[in-house]
């Protein structure tokens, strides 16, 4: 742990992780990142298959300021979480097996943090207990296979909390609007209660 005065959130490697910790401990990627807004993300699941949007931009229930720009699919758990992005597995933790409809709940995510090449992270939230299937350090491709999905920390129903994050000045993060490369098109919001499927590896 970090000496008596220190001023969370600590950068990575400053403090060993623990899993009594929280994510928003840590400062990880680039301090104001400026995001390729070029780039155009796959849907963090498989293809052939489909999830429905619950919760995406601005939505009312928890959706707000720093998760303004998040999405929730709404899956099994179980279901595979793929990359949406290609980087570099920055943290990740797996050893919880609750969750709550409380804030303090937020806990006891499981979680995988990608981290991109622009200095932002691709994170992906509610994760089964030990499915992890990345370590830190390890180099993944867009669509690896990073985790399944569960139902841990600050949720009222199994689904994966999916968004892209630039920290700011103080350590603070914030979600970043992102486009999603579909068969239906490129989305630029997904709508709640949408279901879209990734393009196959051929592009169609």
């Amino acid at each position: 742990m970090p000496a008596a005065g220190a001023h969370w959130p600590l950068p990575l490697g400053q403090v060993a992780w623990s899993p009594l910790m929280d994510r928003h401990d840590l400062i990880i990627g680039v301090i104001d990142a400026a995001h390729d807004d070029a780039y155009e993300y796959r849907l963090p699941y498989g293809e052939q298959v489909s999830y429905p949007v619950i919760q995406s931009y601005g939505a009312h229930l928890s959706h707000r300021g720093v998760e303004q720009y998040t999405v929730d699919f709404g899956m099994p758990v179980s279901t595979p979480v793929h990359a949406a992005r290609e980087g570099v597995v920055a943290l990740a933790e797996d050893s919880h097996d609750a969750g709550c409809a409380r804030e303090e709940c937020g806990r006891l995510a499981n979680f995988v943090v990608v981290l991109h090449s622009d200095g932002t992270t691709g994170e992906y939230f509610h994760l089964l207990r030990g499915s992890v299937q990345v370590r830190i350090g390890e180099r993944v491709a867009r669509g690896a296979l990073l985790a399944f999905s569960g139902n841990t920390g600050y949720t009222t129903v199994p689904h994966l909390h999916f968004g892209v994050y630039r920290t700011e000045n103080g350590g603070r993060t914030q979600s970043l609007q992102v486009s999603f490369a579909t068969r239906e098109g490129l989305i630029r919001e997904p709508r709640e209660g949408a279901r879209y499927l990734n393009l196959s590896a051929n592009g169609n």
